[in-house]
């Protein structure tokens, strides 16, 4: 059985495959700060045995940093009890690898990727049609885990412990200045 989680957006959403890749069960659920709940509820909701899986697949950004990586750490722990490997996709090839696709980066700013092409950062959005989601996007569109299907074939397998999520961009949080250590020491 394969296992399959999107966290990168504030849609939650797990899929389970069959050998063959036939969707056995794909829920998505709206789920902004909640994503590892939203994703075991669904998981329970499965009822599909997490320790029979062959292989874990998670959503690997672009997206929102703490939500990509959620789904990468669920994948990683489960694939690791399992015994299993892990495999991923990026956010711009769950919603369509075929065509132009947005992604909000940081206030203003957008990831793009053209098919074929590799993403880049713009503070613009391109004027031709394109799918995507973030603030002023019409006609919304999320990376699922269900779409992992079409990508099955062709996902490069790696163990737990070597599967990373993507970053375009370095994380915007902030670095420690100085040791934390005890007064007057140093870390």
């Amino acid at each position: 059985m394969v296992f399959a989680f999107s966290t990168s957006s504030a849609i939650a959403s797990v899929a389970v495959f069959d050998a063959e890749g036939r969707i056995l069960f794909a829920e998505e659920k709206a789920a902004n700060m909640q994503a590892s709940w939203a994703c075991f509820e669904m998981l329970d909701r499965a009822g599909f045995d997490p320790r029979l899986g062959t292989l874990f697949l998670a959503d690997i950004g672009p997206g929102s940093f703490t939500g990509t990586r959620v789904g990468v750490a669920i994948a990683k722990t489960l694939a690791y009890v399992a015994k299993a490997q892990c495999a991923g996709a990026t956010s711009f090839d769950l919603i369509a690898p075929d065509r132009t696709v947005v992604l909000p980066s940081k206030k203003t700013e957008w990831f793009i990727r053209e098919p074929g092409q590799e993403p880049y950062r713009t503070t613009s959005l391109p004027e031709h049609d394109f799918v995507g989601f973030g603030k002023g996007i019409a006609n919304e569109t999320f990376p699922l885990a269900a779409r992992f299907a079409a990508l099955l074939p062709i996902l490069k397998r790696t163990s737990p412990e070597e599967f990373v999520p993507t970053y375009l961009i370095e994380p915007s949080i902030s670095v420690q200045k100085k040791g934390l250590g005890l007064a007057g020491g140093t870390a």
